[in-house]
């Protein structure tokens, strides 16, 4: 049963009839986020990445597609780098997201709905959210992130 006229959320984004696929996530998610696009006036195509979905029928998504999300935590390489590359020959907006989570998801709407210049189109949008530090609370001197940081290996044999 399809819902129509339902009230937008005070924080939705006026999709006007566009179509939004979301490659990957979480399934029983997906239910949530076309309910949240159709109450913004749009329509969500969804492929699972290659779980169930075969990879061939990504392609046949494409072509009603207005934008493209994925989440990069929950989707496979293969389809990371189909939806990248097929994104670029149909000159098509996309976002990888970090997390499959629906609040992200509102958030990546959000940005590819802001304007972009045209050379921009085919590329990934920079993300709303800034990565987090993945050592909080330690020092410098105790992660390894240079190479003159590392620990020197005695190579002798």
């Amino acid at each position: 049963m399809r819902r129509r006229n339902l009230p937008a959320p005070a924080d939705s984004h006026d999709l006007t009839g566009r179509c939004v696929l979301f490659v990957g996530g979480l399934k029983q998610q997906v239910p949530h986020m076309r309910r949240y696009v159709e109450q913004c006036q749009g329509t969500l195509a969804h492929h699972d990445g290659g779980m169930e979905d075969n990879m061939s029928r990504l392609g046949k998504l494409f072509g009603r597609a207005d934008f493209i999300l994925f989440p990069v935590d929950c989707v496979s390489h293969a389809a990371q780098n189909e939806v990248k590359r097929l994104c670029r020959r149909w000159d098509k907006p996309y976002l990888p997201m970090p997390s499959a989570s629906i609040s992200v998801f509102k958030q990546a709407l959000g940005l590819l709905l802001q304007p972009a210049a045209p050379a921009e189109r085919a590329a990934p949008r920079p993300a709303a959210w800034q990565p987090t530090d993945p050592f909080p609370g330690s020092t410098p001197a105790l992660r390894a992130d240079k190479e003159s940081d590392r620990p020197k290996r005695d190579v002798r044999r």
